[in-house]
């Protein structure tokens, strides 16, 4: 795959920080499926030299999740009410709106100590519980994390949360009552969860003080959170309909691009190794190849019948065998 003519200059930048790249294999993703003996990823490379600050990007991590508190809780409720004599629609625009920027702080933070990025582990523990915390959703602390190492543990395999025997029997039974189920706020997690995963009742207690304390001080109206909580719902499933679905059978996942994600978008990368941080993905994505499924995934997931979960497209998948 020829790099376009428009990222040739990006590339011609990378190249004089990080000699040594080969534009066409990395922008083809070829470096990922097919890599060459000692081929390093580009993430890999820019990950290495992003770690030698990583004070400073521990820094940046807490310094967008207070800024995204502030915003979302704090200013977000203020722009809404002013917004609602004038402009109803516009008050509950905003935040919707601002769902994007939880979306967002929660990849670049839980998601990132889910990993371990950050502090490392067991700290990261803590932290991801408290950020979920002050980001008011502490129904997550301690379940978004066991889960979600599970589904990077057997990706595309039987076991995998993110595709449930439930979910393919719906699926199969009636695209739009599988489309509706996942557009349910924390319901939606009820097949993902349950199994008994081992919970750390301090950090769940520390998440929900966490939540009860940015609520006292910040005060946001309920409605408007439960706006904010369905924003974000819409956001993670439109997202998982990009990132594991598709119509080619060779695939494990998608690299594509997503409004204010933090690299996640780099998700073949992330897949092959979870340790590359976000914002070395971040970095990363600007050079690779992505898919542009953003506005016709739930189309394509409604409609066409090829539009499957990747998992379906494993050999040893019957149907039943999720």
């Amino acid at each position: 795959m020829v790099v376009p003519a428009h990222r040739r200059p990006l590339f011609a930048l990378l190249e004089r920080v990080v000699p040594g790249i080969d534009r066409e294999r990395v922008w083809s993703g070829l470096d990922i499926r097919a890599p060459r003996p000692g081929e390093p990823l580009l993430e890999e490379r820019i990950d290495a030299a992003l770690r030698r600050v990583q004070p400073l990007v521990v820094a940046f991590a807490l310094l967008v999740l207070s800024a995204g508190v502030w915003l979302v809780w704090a200013a977000g409720p203020r722009l809404a009410a002013a917004a609602a004599g004038g402009h109803p629609w516009l008050a509950i625009g905003t935040p919707f709106a601002l769902a994007v920027v939880v979306h967002g702080v929660f990849i670049l933070v839980v998601h990132e100590a889910t990993h371990g990025n950050l502090l490392g582990r067991p700290a990261d523990d803590w932290l991801g519980s408290i950020a979920s915390g002050v980001l008011l959703l502490p129904f997550t602390a301690e379940v978004f994390q066991p889960v979600h190492r599970v589904h990077h543990s057997l990706t595309n395999r039987p076991g995998d949360t993110n595709w449930s025997p439930f979910r393919q029997r719906l699926f199969v039974r009636s695209r739009l009552l599988y489309a509706l189920y996942e557009l349910v706020p924390v319901a939606n997690c009820l097949d993902r969860t349950r199994e008994r995963y081992p919970r750390d009742r301090r950090r769940v207690a520390a998440a929900w003080a966490a939540a009860l304390a940015t609520w006292a001080v910040l005060r946001p109206p309920f409605g408007y959170w439960l706006l904010v909580l369905v924003g974000l719902n819409l956001l993670t499933t439109l997202r998982f309909w990009i990132e594991h679905f598709g119509f080619a059978s060779e695939r494990s996942s998608n690299t594509y691009w997503f409004p204010l994600s933090f690299g996640i978008g780099n998700h073949e990368v992330h897949h092959q190794i979870p340790g590359i941080s976000a914002l070395a993905l971040a970095i990363g994505l600007w050079f690779r190849a992505k898919s542009h499924l953003l506005p016709v995934a739930p189309l394509c997931v409604l409609f066409s019948s090829g539009y499957r979960h990747f998992r379906t497209f494993q050999p040893d998948f019957d149907g039943r065998n999720v």
